[in-house]
């Protein structure tokens, strides 16, 4: 313990610390520094707790609550289920196990390119370019809300690596449909993944639309896929036909999921439906990796 008199003249105590935590000589240290600070006129005791202050609010704007903040508007702006899912999916894996502990005032622009720069080592470009806008989004509405003043995250366009071309696959000709629709019914993939493929095909959806399905969607007397506006891109309403033999497939795969809220539930725990890697997969594996048929060369083709 130090006991000083006060700039008021008043005298008080300081505590240092415990033995052995404190040493003897870190005590004496920080006796000299707080006698030092008295001199100058500066309460050691005020100024201890100003700074403890100070620390505890900087510790309370960590990049992790301004994330929740800007997850929060966006799931009140509506939306769509899919870029959610990419946005929870980006925030748990990349951005805050590398930023989300610290306080926004002390993440640096390093901190920033590193974490660009790893993602981009694993080749994710495609990814890499979403995080860098959703941090510069995250830092925007902190700034915003006077958790902080600068986006260190501002800059990162410049130092991005360049993605390397993507291999363009051909569609899928009308000659080709015949061989095509046999590898298909004779694919080993999974009831639910082959009944998603077929429904992809069927009614020429994008595989992230059907694997999100839900049962309360389809009208199965009536021939009818209710996508609710939520799940557009457009926000309206879209209504698909049903052609008969994708009806009495779905009502098979009604007997394996029907108790599931989705066609297609995962067996995994973090997302409840299964990958578009699953129905891209499924016609890899016979032998129509990308290649994906147009919806006016199917109308009619399978029987």
């Amino acid at each position: 313990m130090l006991r000083y008199k006060k700039p008021n003249g008043k005298w008080t105590w300081h505590g240092l610390g415990t033995y052995p935590d404190v040493s003897a000589k870190y005590a004496r240290e920080k006796a000299r520094a707080a006698l030092k600070l008295n001199a100058d006129g500066v309460d050691p005791i005020t100024r201890k707790a100003a700074l403890k202050a100070a620390q505890a609010v900087a510790e309370a704007n960590t990049f992790k609550v301004a994330a929740d903040l800007w997850l929060e508007k966006k799931i009140k702006d509506d939306r769509a289920e899919k870029t959610l899912e990419g946005i929870n999916g980006a925030l748990k894996n990349d951005i805050l196990p590398a930023l989300g502990h610290k306080p926004l005032d002390h993440i640096t622009r390093g901190d920033c390119a590193n974490l660009q720069a790893r993602i981009e080592k694993r080749g994710a470009h495609n990814t890499s370019e979403k995080v860098r806008v959703w941090v510069n989004q995250i830092f925007a509405l902190a700034i915003a809300k006077g958790m902080t003043e600068n986006n260190p995250a501002s800059n990162l366009l410049a130092i991005a690596e360049k993605a390397p071309p993507e291999n363009q696959y051909p569609h899928l000709l009308g000659e080709e449909l015949p061989d095509f629709l046999k590898a298909l019914r004779a694919s080993d993939s999974g009831a639910i993944v082959k009944t998603a493929a077929w429904l992809t095909v069927w009614t020429a959806s994008r595989p992230g639309m059907v694997r999100w399905a839900e049962w309360v969607e389809f009208d199965l007397d009536n021939g009818l896929w209710s996508v609710p506006g939520a799940k557009m891109k457009m926000k309206r309403d879209h209504l698909v036909p049903l052609p008969t033999q994708a009806v009495e497939l779905i009502r098979e795969l009604q007997k394996l999921t029907g108790c599931s809220r989705y066609l297609f539930p995962s067996s995994g725990e973090k997302v409840p439906v299964i990958s578009d890697g699953s129905i891209n997969k499924c016609f890899a594996l016979i032998g129509y990796k990308g290649r994906l048929a147009r919806p006016t060369t199917i109308d009619n083709t399978q029987g």
